[in-house]
């Protein structure tokens, strides 16, 4: 199972912003609801699909559209949460 954090939530929450903003509400929309059903589909589907983090291999990241997509498993309750969600364009500074 997959759970989004809420620093992920509010990432998307940015993006969308942004999207709104510079382009408009439906693509905005529509654009952060790719993202999501894009991780919840390939991450239920396969907890592996991402590359490990050579910084931290606890992390895995995936890639769509030119967004970074970090994740972890919890090694208590087995569950994948998605951390930080990078928009295209900008150098990370979680990990």
């Amino acid at each position: 199972m997959l759970k989004w954090t809420p620093k992920s939530e509010n990432d998307l929450d940015l993006i969308r912003e942004h999207i709104a903003k510079n382009f408009n509400v439906d693509l905005a929309i529509r654009a952060v609801d790719n993202r999501v059903d894009f991780v919840e589909k390939t991450l239920n589907s396969n907890s592996l699909a991402g590359k490990l983090l050579e910084s931290n291999p606890l992390f895995s990241q995936l890639v769509y559209k030119g967004n970074s997509i970090f994740y972890c498993e919890n090694p208590k309750d087995k569950m994948l949460y998605v951390i930080y969600v990078q928009p295209r364009g900008t150098d990370i500074r979680l990990l």
